[in-house]
């Protein structure tokens, strides 16, 4: 390659770097960009909602106990077929946290226990009718109305997931309890139950 092909080959290559890499870092003064989940910010600490990463490590708690936690409950273990688990009550008494963020805890908690085989082998979830009733009728799946899946589950068989969550305020110090419950619908039976607190100043 002669010298001046070669030289202007080399500059466009320094100019895509350049520019490539410009590309990848913010703008100077910009206060955006990708934060790393177990960093609590300014504005989190600041708030006297209960952080994020208190709802995560709860989250995950709650999941890795339940799946400990499933050979030791009887009628789970002795059941003659999988067990159902139904989505429960939200019984949100923070008055300051939207209960979206509690909704959100639970849906992790469900995630993680999906990815245990051990878990998937004794239980099974299932989702809200309604939502996929709703789903259903602006698809246009057949039948488009009537219940999704068994018309009733088996009271013996199934049990609901319910999180109860409180706070107590002092000044700018407010203390969380979370509370995570299985309740076997045959019997009202508590058959396991997670709890978690946290104090934090905003």
């Amino acid at each position: 390659m002669p010298g001046h092909a070669r030289k202007g080959a080399e500059w466009t290559c320094l100019m895509l770097t350049v520019v490539l890499g410009g590309c990848a870092q913010p703008p100077r003064g910009s206060t955006g960009g990708r934060i790393d989940m177990g960093k609590t910010t300014d504005a989190e600490r600041a708030s006297p909602r209960i952080l994020p990463g208190a709802l995560i490590e709860f989250s995950d708690q709650v999941a890795q106990e339940l799946a400990q936690d499933l050979a030791e409950v009887r009628t789970i273990r002795d059941a003659p077929s999988r067990c159902t688990i139904i989505v429960g009550d939200i019984n949100n008494k923070t008055q300051i946290v939207s209960s979206d963020e509690f909704e959100m805890t639970r849906s992790r908690i469900r995630n993680n226990l999906l990815q245990s085989q051990y878990v998937t082998d004794r239980l099974k979830f299932v989702e809200n009718r309604a939502r996929i009733d709703q789903l259903r009728q602006r698809e246009m799946v057949l039948p488009q109305e009537g219940p999704v899946g068994p018309d009733a589950y088996d009271p013996q068989t199934t049990y609901a997931l319910n999180g109860d969550f409180y706070r107590v305020h002092r000044g700018n110090v407010n203390q969380y309890y979370m509370e995570f419950q299985l309740v076997h619908f045959a019997s009202n039976e508590i058959v396991f139950s997670e709890r978690y607190e946290v104090k934090q100043r905003s």
